[in-house]
C-alpha cells in the first residue's frame, strides 16, 4: 500500500512538474524577441560566472585540505625510504668488511635512530592504508545505503 502512495506521489510530481514546463514555455511566447535575447544573456553569463565561481572556490579548498592531510603521510614516506637507503649505507654496507663490521655497527647511535624510523614510519604507513580503506569502504557503505533507500 505504502509502494502504491509513493507512485501516485511521484506521478502528481511529474504532472505539476509538466505544468510548470508549460506556462513557462507560454511565458516565453509572450516576450518579444529582443526580451529573450537580453534575459538569456543575463542568465547565461551571470549563472557561469557563478558556477565557475563556486568550482574554483571548491577545487581550492579540496586542494588545500588534501595537502594538509597527505603533507604528513609524505613526509614519513620519505623518512622511511631514505633511512632504509641510509641503514643499508652506513650499517651493512655490501662488501666484506661491511659484514665483518655489522655486529658492532649495530650498537652505534645512528644505526639506533635509523631503525627506529624505519620501523616506525613502516608502522604509520600500514595504519595509513587501513584507515584509508575503512574510510572508501565507509563511503561505499553510505552509497549503497542511499542508492537502497531511494530504490
Amino acid at each position: 500500500m505504502r509502494t502504491n502512495r509513493m507512485k501516485q506521489f511521484k506521478k502528481n510530481e511529474d504532472a505539476n512538474d509538466m505544468q510548470e514546463d508549460d506556462h513557462n514555455i507560454e511565458s516565453t511566447k509572450t516576450m518579444n524577441d529582443d526580451e529573450i535575447e537580453k534575459t538569456a544573456k543575463d542568465f547565461s553569463i551571470s549563472k557561469i560566472y557563478h558556477c565557475v565561481k563556486i568550482v574554483i572556490d571548491y577545487t581550492v579548498r579540496l586542494a588545500i585540505f588534501v595537502f594538509k592531510l597527505s603533507s604528513v603521510y609524505l613526509l614519513w614516506i620519505c623518512l622511511h625510504y631514505f633511512s632504509a637507503h641510509l641503514y643499508i649505507k652506513f650499517c651493512v654496507p655490501s662488501t666484506l668488511t661491511g659484514f665483518i663490521m655489522s655486529p658492532f655497527m649495530v650498537a652505534t647511535p645512528h644505526c639506533q635512530g635509523l631503525r627506529w624510523i624505519v620501523y616506525n614510519a613502516a608502522s604509520v604507513i600500514n595504519n595509513m592504508w587501513i584507515i584509508l580503506g575503512a574510510w572508501i569502504y565507509s563511503m561505499i557503505w553510505i552509497w549503497r545505503g542511499e542508492n537502497a533507500a531511494n530504490a
